[in-house]
């Protein structure tokens, strides 16, 4: 069985944010154990709870993370001694890399393959005809790595305004090394004229790539140099040969939908112990999410979010 996340219970609190659309609103931090499920974990029935950690402490609930799902779960569910909360739900998608990158690529519809290519080569005409792109593997490596990610990720939308760019704590750097020095980091960068403007993450579990953190400079964008990056960087973990798996982990989006080869529905299910404040910041989590929804509807239906999103985030 392949097992693509780790799976010891960790402690800590986690952020329950509240934001509308795209404005943060604020956070709340709830004392909860955590660990995230592997894709092939078996599915969630609806009428069940994931399984409980050994002993919660003085944690107030747990989470599981992209736990695989039977069907959609209802967003709040009472339980005996608990009420279940699932937030987000989203299908997780992931690419079988057995086989030759030509046969992956063969699987797409012509159109799909012809718009890759494209966009391949107007990149390799911005870049003078040789395309830029490197791989860090080694820890001499992943320290030059994290400088230039940061580089690229200060620019980007998610960090300054959702402030959830490449990470920048020390803990997180100790990590990279030590499984680098596992060789189980893959970290690639595509430069153009010298300049690097997008950088892709990976930590691999036995034979498992995950897709863990990514940015582009927005300064580049009409290159599209995140998904010529991907291209690239599958290419290349193809011609290894050693991994079964690219795992684009938790959440949705075109981008991973675009490239996976297949998807499986998950879920954030939260269980949380009834006590007055939690279960009230949850169910107000439920409704400003709700809220956000229906705004975003009804600029859908005024043709305003996509105008709105991308003034807020040129701003």
């Amino acid at each position: 069985m392949l097992v693509l996340s780790d799976q010891t219970w960790k402690s800590g609190s986690i952020p329950l944010r509240f934001q509308i659309s795209d404005f943060r609103l604020g956070k709340v931090m709830l004392p909860l154990l955590r660990r995230s499920a592997a894709l092939d974990e078996p599915p969630l029935d609806p009428g069940n709870i994931p399984e409980t950690p050994p002993e919660l402490g003085g944690a107030l609930g747990y989470v599981v993370w992209s736990q695989p799902l039977v069907r959609r779960l209802p967003a709040v569910t009472p339980r005996c001694d608990a009420i279940r909360y699932v937030p987000r739900q989203y299908r997780r998608f992931s690419i079988e890399l057995s086989g030759g990158f030509d046969q992956y690529m063969a699987a797409f519809s012509g159109r799909t393959r012809s718009g890759l290519k494209r966009k391949l080569r107007k990149f390799a005409d911005a870049s003078i005809g040789s395309v830029d792109f490197r791989q860090y593997r080694t820890p001499a490596e992943i320290e030059c790595f994290f400088t230039l990610a940061r580089k690229v990720s200060s620019k980007t939308y998610q960090e300054r305004r959702l402030k959830l760019g490449f990470p920048v704590h020390p803990e997180f750097f100790a990590a990279g090394i030590a499984l680098s020095k596992q060789d189980c980091i893959r970290g690639y960068v595509l430069f153009l004229a010298g300049k690097p403007i997008s950088y892709l993450y990976c930590t691999v579990r036995r034979d498992v790539v995950s897709y863990d953190h990514h940015g582009f400079d927005p300064a580049f964008a009409r290159l599209s140099p995140g998904t010529v990056l991907q291209l690239l960087a599958l290419q290349t973990l193809f011609a290894e040969q050693r991994f079964s798996t690219f795992d684009f982990a938790p959440g949705e989006g075109f981008h991973k939908e675009r490239f996976a080869t297949q998807g499986r529905l998950c879920g954030d299910v939260f269980v949380v112990k009834w006590r007055v404040l939690p279960i009230l910041l949850i169910l107000l989590h439920r409704a400003v999410d709700r809220t956000s929804q229906a705004v975003g509807s009804i600029l859908d239906r005024v043709n305003l979010k996509s105008v709105l999103r991308r003034r807020l985030r040129g701003a």
